[in-house]
């Protein structure tokens, strides 16, 4: 009985072995196919009229002092989904010194940064789930992983900044200058600012007013840096335009296939038993129920999860956010993957 307990271990092991070594042969393929195919089919910017073009535009207008925003009148969530820039000031601060560049240019500079910022955060899952021991094999499998699961390769293939936004926020998880990333974060996607709020109120139920104001100063810092950027290089009413414009056509969520937002996934159910939509801005009831299912999720789960690390936590908050915000397109998912990580993290590596 002990020789066939012994011989199936053995072959369990053996079993596992092959998987791994299977899996890493494809991640090395799947590292070569990003190198000799998607990189040059992106480098040679064959479609100025993705993404990727939104920003530059922005980048342009806000070196040039000229409006950054366009107003989309009576938009509601059957609207068609239009290019335009949506994040807030600070961002097209920041990046108006690429204006100097050709798009050509700035659309290969660009892919560079987001072929760098996804292996950030292939690293940064790697470390969450094997508890910071890293291998070049753990990050390329990982890598294989992020490729595959949706959103991934469309944020990537699109030049969306969502790996950069993933990056930040995945060092951030493994503790690496994480109130300034998260910080960054925020300015452009707003859902960030639960984790960040989250390690501000651990901070202040665990330490001193003083101490507190001190290991947030460079958080603070950034941010009135950016916030003034923003007004200077855009117009101080650039903020307001945002708010007025912007922030309610965002608070409307969207029908459209590529919107994976469980609240408005109880507004499609809705439609389904007979609610009767019109068309154009939601009335107050369902609009109030996106509004309130965006800020609920979150304070529920950090609610449920108070007492749990801050790390768990914060993943968990950024994906009640996600989920539940009026729009969460697919490149948003892999923002689910930190938590996931930090799940079923292995222990045993």
């Amino acid at each position: 009985m002990r020789n066939t307990a012994a011989i199936q271990r053995f072959r369990v092991m053996r079993q596992s072995k092959l998987f791994g070594a299977a899996l890493f042969g494809l991640a090395i393929f799947h590292l070569a196919i990003q190198l000799i195919v998607v990189m040059p089919r992106n480098l040679a910017v064959t479609n100025p009229e993705e993404n990727i073009a939104v920003y530059y535009k922005a980048a342009v207008n806000a070196h040039n002092r000229q409006p950054i925003y366009r107003k989309q009148p009576n938009y509601g969530p059957d609207h068609e989904v239009e290019a335009v820039y949506i994040y807030a000031p600070p961002f097209a601060a920041i990046i108006s010194p690429f204006a100097a560049l050709s798009f050509v240019a700035f659309v290969r500079l660009w892919y560079c940064v987001m072929f760098a910022a996804f292996w950030v955060f292939a690293w940064c899952l790697a470390r969450l789930y094997f508890d910071g021991r890293v291998d070049i094999r753990k990050v390329l499998i990982w890598g294989l992983i992020l490729d595959l699961f949706p959103g991934g390769y469309a944020a990537f293939s699109i030049g969306q900044i969502e790996p950069l936004l993933w990056a930040l926020f995945g060092l951030g998880l493994v503790a690496i200058a994480r109130p300034v990333l998260w910080a960054l974060c925020t300015f452009v996607k707003p859902f960030y600012m639960w984790p960040l709020l989250a390690e501000v109120a651990d901070s202040a139920r665990k330490n001193s007013i003083k101490v507190l104001l001190r290991s947030l100063a460079p958080a603070i810092i950034i941010a009135v840096v950016l916030l003034f950027c923003g007004g200077v290089i855009c117009g101080w009413n650039s903020y307001f335009i945002w708010m007025r414009d912007v922030l309610p056509t965002l608070s409307q969520g969207s029908f459209s296939s590529g919107n994976a937002s469980l609240s408005m996934a109880a507004l499609r159910v809705a439609r389904f038993i007979g609610w009767q939509y019109s068309g154009g801005p939601l009335l107050a009831l369902p609009h109030l129920w996106l509004t309130a299912a965006s800020i609920g999720a979150p304070l529920v789960t950090w609610f449920l999860l108070r007492r749990y690390s801050l790390q768990l936590k914060s993943a968990a908050l950024v994906a009640a956010a996600i989920l539940f915000a009026p729009v969460c397109w697919i490149y948003y998912l892999p923002l689910l993957l930190p938590l996931g990580a930090l799940m079923f993290r292995d222990e045993q590596a």
